[in-house]
């Protein structure tokens, strides 16, 4: 029979994926600022959990990838 893959693999890879989108959607915000930034836009916070998650989804694909025992 085969073995369940973990969940922990499906929600590395939502991490990951959503890390890169909030990356990317952080990077857009530093080269076009909107009109009205709030009050802590300087610490642009959507770069760095966009970063988090991207660390933390790759760690969690990693460690928790399917593998083909024998």
């Amino acid at each position: 029979m085969r073995e369940a893959m973990s969940i922990w693999f499906f929600a590395g890879v939502l991490f990951l994926l959503y890390g890169i989108i909030i990356i990317a959607e952080g990077f857009w915000e530093l080269s076009h600022p909107p009109a009205n930034p709030p009050v802590l836009f300087n610490l642009h916070p959507s770069i760095w959990w966009g970063a988090m998650m991207t660390v933390a989804g790759l760690a969690y694909t990693v460690r928790f990838w399917p593998r083909v025992k024998r």
